[in-house]
Order: C-alpha cells, then structure tokens, then sequence
C-alpha cells in the first residue's frame, strides 16, 4: 500500500529509530470527526504525533507533527500546574494536562485537546490516552499509521518482530518497592578507555540463575527532607524497578541497598562502602539523589553528598564527595562501575524547591531488545562518573522524580530499543541524559538552566 503523507517535520526515521514509548489517543472534534493518533516518545524535547481519520485512511492519508514538552507552574490564587505538548505545525492540536499546586496526579490522566490554549471553552475532553507497546501491535495495526514504502513500517514489523520473538522471563521490566512517604580532582572528559547494609530499609537481593555475576544497585536518597524528599523517594523506586528488572531479563543476581529515611547518613553510607566486597564479573551502581553543594575553593569538579540527616544537622560535618565514593568502588574491582549523582553544584545556602512539573516517562518498558541490554551490562568493562549540575548550578526535580534521573532512564530505554538501528555505548547514552536533562530546566519556566558532566573509562 501506497499512501499521501502530510509531513510537517524531517526527523521521522531518526525519532522512530529511538523511540522507546508509544502512546495511542483517541478523540472527537466539535465537527464530530474522530481523530485516531499515534505518538512516538523518547523525551520531552523529541515525539510525533500521526493522526487519522476515517476519511483520511480511505483517501490514503496520514497526517504528522513534531510535538515538543513545556510546563509551566502558577502560585498564589491561580495554583495550577500545566505540562502541555505542543506541535511545531499549528493546524495540529495541543494536548494539555493540569493539575492544582502541590497536586502529585498521576500524568495517566487524559489529557485535554485544544488548537488555542487561552480559550477553555474550546477544549475537548480526549476518549482515551494510553500507553501501547510493540508486543500489543500487529501488522494490520502498523499499516493504519504506515505505509509498505516507509522505511518506518519495515523498521516497526522488525522492532515487534524482536520483542515477540526474543527470551525474556514472564513479566515486563518492573520491579517495585514500596513507595517511600517518604583534594580529589576528578576532570569530566571523553576518554574511550577501556553483608548488605541501610540498616532495615530498602534492602532487597534475588537472584534467578544463569549468571555468576551481580547487579549490584546502591541508592543514596534523601526522601525524609521536607522540600525534594518526595522526588528523591520517588527516583529510588524508578531506580530499583529499572535495574531489577534488566537484572532479572540478563539472568544476573540482583542485590539492591538502599540508605534512605531514618538510615540516610554519612556513617551509614560509609560502613555500606567499607564493608562492600564485589566480584571481579559484578556491575556495580551508585546513584545520589538528594542535596548538594560545593566549597568556595573546591578543585573538584563534582559535587558533595549533603547527608545531614536532619535539618539540625551541619552539611559541613556531613558530607561525602561523589568523586571520593567513586575513587573507592572502582577500587574494589567489580567489571563495571557507573557512579551517578543527581544534586546541586553550586555553594550552600542556595537549594531548589520541587517543581511541580510533569512528564510521560513510563513505568514499565516492553520495547526493549534483550541483545543490546548485553552490549551495555555484560560486554562492557571500565567505569563512568557523571552528575546533573556542573559547578555553581542547580540541579531540579519534580514530582516524577530528578531531572537527570529521568533523563537517564529514558536515554538508557532509547538505547536499548528494539526500534534503534544503532549499537548502544555508554558514552552516547549518558551524553544524550545530560543533553536531554538540560532541556527540560530549558523547558520550564521555574528553573534556571543546568549542564551535567561526565567521565566516560569503559571498554564496549
């Protein structure tokens, strides 16, 4: 089948080749015409949206637009939180969400459709907006968005081809806890080089056969201080249900540590670091999430730890470098160690409130190829550390979690897609985290703009 499309954008097969979302919504306009969509998501900055219409599909028509993110919070007497996609090309409609302040809804809500978002009155309520992945499209379900002589058709019959076909265990790439209420100096360049502890809390190890090594996951998260503790508790979850489940999809051990609430401390986070022995085959993970700062006459590029456990606490006498923790765990000699921390890099003093904004990150990630996830965590050998913020900037976060732990999870979906057509690295899928996180404090119009950094000593 050939078909007319109406393109309004020139980034179709690079988008699609690293899309690692799909979301499908259906609504009728004040005419009574029933509109049909297709969006593609791999971040804020990046989705489509392809539209249909019964009159269209029998003239062979598709219609298509670029969509890009922007939130906006209001305080005082308006209190309303708005994340709204809006398409490049105008005739397109906008999909709108709000909510009230200090409102953490869920973004599964429907959106509300618009073409001018200054009148309400015109908006329309969508039928559904849902997430939908490859394993749940079929041929004849592509060909309603696609036609035989796109390049994007064959690449989607191929992308579910992969995710139907390849091993996996019964279940999607998910693994929850229960959600928290809860001188060194280290230079960021590109080199191309080659008992548990948390005392009672946010512990968990399984393990289901087939490999000697062990994904070990440490979260150092700050989820008791009352301005981000939310947000941070909130990146432990996503944390630990990413990477338990590629744990468990690789056949790897898999053993989470967890210091946060009434166990986040320095004398904590040190006894777990001293007493932590992996294997020589192991994978090794550390990610901070919580307060930062630096020295006026600090050397180091990266930021301190503030692990005060109370707000009477001094983050002088309570603090640990980031580059100090990652000089330790490359030292202990696991195969793979990535060091990641997600805070302030500016002097104390001044720290970010959460921001309520909001973002179609999902869950759960079906669209994943079992082959590139190998490439990226039992092929690859050396260590990384990188952080959201570079000196004197702010990091952010919002209700959904960290800026640039978000952004890292949706550039490691992106790598891993069956959809891409390229092999997955470290280097590229922490350059593009650190791309995408500055572009959603670009974004919103409650942030001052933070640019991450990184060091990149793996061998692929």
């Amino acid at each position: 089948m050939y078909r007319i499309y109406l393109f309004f954008c020139l980034l179709c097969l690079p988008l699609l080749s690293k899309a690692q979302t799909f979301y499908e919504v259906n609504y009728t306009d004040d005419d009574g015409v029933e509109y049909l969509g297709l969006m593609i998501y791999y971040d804020d900055e990046n989705c489509k949206m392809r539209l249909i219409t019964p009159e269209s599909l029998g003239a062979d028509l598709v219609f298509e637009s670029q969509y890009v993110n922007l939130v906006e919070e209001k305080s005082g007497e308006d209190g309303v939180g708005i994340m709204a996609y809006y398409p490049i090309e105008k005739k397109f409609p906008i999909f709108v969400w709000y909510w009230q302040e200090d409102d953490a809804s869920d973004i599964s809500e429907k959106p509300y459709v618009t073409y001018n978002m200054k009148k309400l009155k015109d908006y329309m309520e969508t039928e559904y907006f849902r997430e939908i992945g490859l394993e749940d499209m079929d041929e004849e379900y592509i060909s309603q968005f696609y036609g035989e002589g796109e390049p994007e058709y064959h690449m989607m019959l191929n992308g579910i081809n992969i995710v139907k076909n390849q091993e996996r265990p019964n279940q999607d790439i998910e693994v929850t806890v229960d959600d928290p209420i809860f001188t060194n100096n280290i230079e960021p360049n590109n080199v191309d080089e080659g008992e548990n502890i948390a005392p009672g809390e946010g512990s968990n190890t399984f393990d289901i056969g087939g490999s000697n090594a062990t994904m070990h996951l440490i979260v150092v998260a700050n989820t008791n201080v009352s301005d981000i503790g939310s947000a941070c508790a909130k990146d432990l979850v996503n944390l630990n249900s990413e990477f338990g489940g590629i744990a468990k999809v690789l056949g790897m051990k898999y053993d989470f540590n967890g210091i946060k609430g009434t166990n986040y401390s320095k004398e904590n986070l040190s006894k777990l670091i001293r007493d932590f022995k992996p294997n020589s085959d192991d994978v090794v993970i550390f990610v901070y999430t919580g307060h930062g700062f630096r020295f006026n006459d600090q050397q180091d590029y990266y930021p301190n730890m503030d692990l005060c456990p109370t707000s009477y606490d001094d983050p002088m006498k309570n603090y640990v470098a980031v580059s100090d923790v990652y000089k330790e765990l490359v030292g202990k000699g696991a195969r793979l160690n990535l060091v990641f921390s997600d805070c302030c890099n500016n002097e104390i003093g001044e720290t970010t409130p959460i921001i309520s904004t909001n973002t179609l990150f999902s869950r759960s990630n079906n669209n994943f190829d079992v082959k590139k996830l190998e490439r990226l965590f039992v092929d690859a050998s050396g260590s990384l550390i990188a952080t959201a913020a570079s000196p004197g900037e702010l990091s952010w976060c919002g209700v959904n979690g960290g800026f640039f732990t978000l952004s890292l999870l949706e550039s490691l979906r992106a790598q891993i897609s069956a959809l891409s057509t390229d092999l997955p690295d470290w280097e590229t899928l922490v350059g593009n985290a650190l791309t995408a996180a500055t572009a959603k404090s670009q974004n919103n119009a409650n942030t001052k703009v933070q640019h991450g950094m990184k060091m990149i000593r793996i061998k692929q």
